[in-house]
């Protein structure tokens, strides 16, 4: 089977085959991103967290694809907050933020990792954040500006007091 047609299973929505499949083409291509990055998808949607993360660290050391990049940084700093290690998840979807802010999932994946980190303010500025990013027009009934000004003021206690 090629990693096409595993990646086919997944796209097809048959998890059960995809997560077998997945967890044979990595053992025989260990070195494959593709492979890394269909087992760490395979593992995690089975429930599978902690094997799950064994493979995205491993695709992210070999370096992910640009154009798989976006989703893998969600499921990978997501994952990492779902076992426990929310520090670095925190620095994955950070990092992921700095280097592509205007992808809005980074941001709200982000605000759940710095909640289960302790820092609740940073989590409410930064949720608040990707709101009014992402809303549209007059999402907020012309309230946009004042939501805009609470959000700054988040921002300022969370650095001054985390």
């Amino acid at each position: 089977m090629t990693i096409d047609d595993v990646r086919a299973l997944r796209l097809a929505g048959r998890h059960d085959e995809h997560v077998q499949a997945a967890r044979a083409h990595v053992a025989e291509h260990p070195d494959d991103v593709h492979a890394q990055i269909e087992a760490a998808y395979g593992n995690d949607r089975a429930g599978d967290e902690r094997t799950a993360i064994v493979h995205y660290e491993a695709a992210y050391r070999l370096g992910v694809p640009a154009d798989l990049r976006r989703r893998f940084l969600v499921g990978f700093g997501s994952t990492l907050r779902n076992v426990g290690r929310t520090d670095d998840a925190v620095n994955v979807l950070a990092q992921a933020v700095e280097e592509d802010p205007h992808y809005p999932p980074y941001t709200a994946f982000l605000a759940l990792a710095l909640s289960d980190a302790g820092h609740p303010k940073a989590a409410l500025a930064t949720l608040l954040g990707c709101a009014l990013d992402a809303a549209r027009g007059d999402a907020f009934d012309g309230y946009e500006r004042a939501l805009a000004e609470y959000h700054h003021e988040l921002l300022e206690r969370a650095v001054s007091q985390p």
